[in-house]
């Protein structure tokens, strides 16, 4: 029986992963829950799960769950709480949290637990540099969760990773890529959450629309792998069937092809090195299935070549643009400004800010910090204007 703590179980991922348990009961049982404020669903998850340990960052929230929670159940609570969940010892850890506030609790738990099953890309575009070390410790496991660095772990498995020439990382391209300038400059916060294939939460499938997320893939991918930027591309792959491939140096590719649901990643870095699949349902069928590929129309997604100049470049560059991705997506998703202003805001960022060395966390919290208000003052122009 292995036991599992979950950061971030009431969103999109962290449900997918009680439900790989919910059909598993024999071999995982919960042992921890950490959310950041929506108790009713912890609520509800505690119900049926029985974890021993929960914890709620917000405060308030605690306060309110507090008198429902079964006395076997500990409760932690605010940013103290965070540090002392994440001490846990586990079998596996699901990182899942959004945001930069992944990074301490996977500082913390990564050497608490067997397993760290990671899906926050923040930990390795922000944070990849001070982890490189741990990354090539052999005694610490970190299964990648995201469909396409998952699909890449998978074949690397298979081959010498001497031998490959190339990376290539799919992308849907999003519920807009078929929009014309024109019509990018009307979209609504509706039609950019219409995504074609993946059901994922907001920052993600907006992210999916301008290719930042897939410029933050190509981060994860050096950091895990060892590979250099220049031999990692994006190719546009409408259907989210083929995740990854490997280009060998005789030049015979090798993909790995799933259906798009994020319950098989997951599955795959609970039961690894085994394969099993508790949930039905989700099988790969050729039938009425048309696979098609194209190269990335680079002057219709901009913030792609800023994001991996951001890469390249390191240190500080990739946190100010990843500070400054979130808050223009908050601005947007709360309709303050239009879409192609997110463009704007990471661009404005990105050409204002001088490298300077990380060496810390403190030094990763400082630039977050710095670009969220220097954002947050160019779009409040922005809309002055």
């Amino acid at each position: 029986m292995k036991k599992v703590l979950i950061f971030g179980s009431t969103g999109s991922i962290g449900r997918n992963a009680l439900e790989i348990i919910r059909h598993d009961r024999n071999n995982f049982s919960v042992l921890g829950l950490l959310v950041n404020k929506n108790i009713e669903l912890l609520n509800q998850q505690i119900r049926e799960f029985h974890p021993r340990y929960v914890c709620v960052v917000d405060e308030a929230k605690a306060e309110k769950i507090r008198e429902y929670l079964p006395k076997k159940v500990k409760l932690f609570y605010g940013k103290d709480g965070v540090r002392e969940f994440s001490l846990l010892s586990s079998d596996i850890s699901l990182m899942a949290i959004v945001g930069i506030s992944s990074l301490e609790p996977f500082a913390i738990n990564i050497k608490r637990t067997k397993r760290m099953a990671l899906v926050s890309k923040e930990v390795l575009v922000v944070g990849g540099k001070l982890w490189k070390n741990l990354i090539k410790d052999n005694s610490i496991e970190i299964i990648p969760v995201d469909s396409e660095i998952n699909a890449l772990f998978q074949l690397f498995k298979f081959v010498d990773k001497n031998q490959v020439k190339k990376i290539y990382l799919t992308a849907s391209g999003g519920a807009l890529l078929n929009y014309s300038k024109r019509e990018l400059e009307k979209v609504t916060v509706r039609d950019v959450l219409s995504h074609p294939t993946w059901g994922m939460g907001e920052r993600i499938t907006v992210d999916s629309s301008t290719l930042v997320n897939k410029g933050f893939e190509v981060m994860e991918t050096h950091y895990l792998f060892g590979i250099d930027y220049q031999n990692i591309d994006v190719v546009i792959h409408r259907e989210s069937s083929a995740h990854a491939f490997l280009e060998m140096r005789d030049n015979i590719l090798f993909g790995c092809f799933y259906v798009p649901d994020m319950k098989i990643p997951i599955s795959f870095s609970f039961y690894y090195p085994k394969r099993f699949l508790p949930i039905r349902g989700l099988d790969f069928s050729f039938e009425s299935r048309d696979l098609s590929f194209n190269q990335v129309r680079r002057n219709d997604f901009p913030l792609l070549d800023i994001v991996l100049s951001s890469a390249r470049i390191g240190e500080n560059l990739p946190i100010v643009v990843n500070a400054a991705d979130e808050v223009a997506i908050n601005y947007f998703l709360k309709g303050r400004i239009k879409f192609l202003h997110i463009h704007r805001a990471i661009e404005n960022i990105f050409n204002s800010t001088k490298k300077h060395k990380v060496r810390s966390l403190d030094d990763i919290f400082f630039w977050d910090n710095w670009a969220r208000l220097k954002t947050e003052e160019f779009l409040k122009k922005l809309l002055v204007n």
